[in-house]
């Protein structure tokens, strides 16, 4: 066996990790489930049966759509100039973390304007 052979090169052990298909980890999981739990419990809405349902639907939908965009605009943005290639696996974990810091704010900024009368209180 040559000594190339039995110790490869690190490039090519870098060239190799990148075939590799990206899986999610137990930790990524937990991760991803407990933005996710944020997120929701951040954008339920208060008030009568039928809006509060949609309301909340919609800010659900909102927080995901934001942080995927913003993440696929990041990504997009930024691939070339730092030569980076993220996995399946980061996407989704950065786009769940967006999603709940948006959710999170959000609501700061409904609590805001019902402090300050800009907005009526939920019935």
């Amino acid at each position: 066996m040559s000594k190339n052979q039995e110790n490869p090169h690190p490039k090519d052990k870098i060239e190799s990790e990148k075939g590799k298909k990206a899986e999610f980890s137990w930790e990524d999981k937990k991760f991803i489930a407990a933005m996710t739990v944020v997120a929701i419990g951040f954008s339920l809405k208060t008030g009568e049966f039928p809006g509060c349902v949609i309301e909340s639907v919609k800010q659900i939908l909102g927080a995901f759509i934001y942080g995927f965009g913003v993440v696929f605009l990041f990504i997009g943005m930024t691939k070339k100039t730092f030569k980076y290639n993220p996995t399946k696996v980061q996407i989704v974990r950065w786009a769940v973390a967006l999603a709940a810091i948006f959710s999170f704010t959000n609501l700061l900024h409904q609590a805001f304007l019902v402090f300050t009368g800009q907005l009526p209180p939920p019935k």
